[in-house]
């Protein structure tokens, strides 16, 4: 992007009489200054492999976004909740952290880093896409898989039992 700079001066001239005249500004362009821009990083290609990777995190992913409608309530709607869940992280391509077919890299590796900072994005998008009271019990789990499975042992099981309570 490129942008000019202009500047202004302002001409008082007076009467005599101690009455300025104000005339109208003096547009005088200057030369154009190329104005820094972001996204100048972001057009250079990205290959498959790289828009696949799990551990790339677009701009509009952000820790306090709610991923699905209505938030999971209990084992009332937790059937629901886990297909509309599962399915929005698997738009964002976050959903491998959660089944654990992306296994955490050891502390000593290069990846570490990026896994664990996408690991807490999706601990982050499961507290916000539950109510609080279901939040603070899975709070000190800070592994996303963890989080999910605690959430599937205590909500769908009861969904199983009230199922078989109705027949």
């Amino acid at each position: 992007m490129v942008s000019e700079l202009r500047s202004y001066a302002a001409a008082l001239t007076g009467t005599g009489a101690d009455t300025p005249i104000i005339q109208p500004p003096i547009h005088t362009p200057s030369m154009a200054i190329p104005q820094k821009n972001s996204s100048s990083r972001t057009h250079r290609n990205l290959s498959a492999e790289e828009l696949e990777n799990p551990l790339r995190l677009g701009i509009n992913e952000s820790p306090s976004a709610v991923l699905v409608g209505l938030p999971l309530a209990g084992s009332s709607n937790y059937g629901t909740w886990n297909i509309s869940m599962r399915i929005a992280l698997e738009v964002k391509n976050k959903w491998s952290l959660v089944d654990g077919s992306l296994t955490p890299p050891n502390r000593d590796q290069h990846q570490h880093v990026a896994w664990r900072r996408c690991n807490l994005l999706v601990c982050s998008w499961l507290f916000q896409s539950v109510q609080p009271s279901i939040a603070q019990s899975v709070m000190h789990l800070d592994n996303a898989k963890d989080v999910w499975e605690d959430l599937r042992r205590k909500l769908a099981q009861r969904d199983a039992q009230r199922i078989s309570m109705l027949k």
